[in-house]
């Protein structure tokens, strides 16, 4: 009988992938309550994942940091950032899943001061 992932168990993999990542890691959205002094945190979320032998899902690593002025992103924090994760990630490969690199975008959130790195992988895990 196969043994299917779920998105949550995705992400959890996902996170454990990152732990040379020392800033907050939230699964799913950030707290509303997020503290104005933490100035870089990350959040992992994911598309729906299928039901086939090979499962397949996107997830996404944002690195969020406050801006350096307003409407002006820290590009050496990001970019950092989107190397380690990158790094950390691609083309990692397990006895039952691989992850694979798909895009990256910088998205600017004005209401709350900072912009993010939205890197996409494509996470593929084999049933057994």
């Amino acid at each position: 009988m196969a043994t299917y992932k779920t998105t949550d168990e995705i992400i959890k993999i996902v996170e454990g992938l990152l732990g040379s990542i020392s800033k907050p890691k939230y699964l799913k959205t950030a707290p509303q309550d997020l503290s104005p002094l933490i100035s870089e945190y990350v959040v992992i979320n994911s598309l729906p994942v299928n039901n086939n032998v090979m499962q397949k899902c996107y997830v996404n690593v944002n690195y969020h940091v406050k801006d350096i002025g307003p409407g002006k992103y820290d590009y050496t924090k990001l970019a950092s950032a989107s190397q380690t994760i990158l790094s950390a990630l691609e083309g990692v490969t397990a006895s039952s899943y691989l992850i694979d690199f798909e895009s990256q975008e910088t998205i600017g959130e004005a209401e709350r001061g900072e912009h993010y790195t939205n890197m996409r992988f494509s996470f593929k895990y084999i049933n057994k």
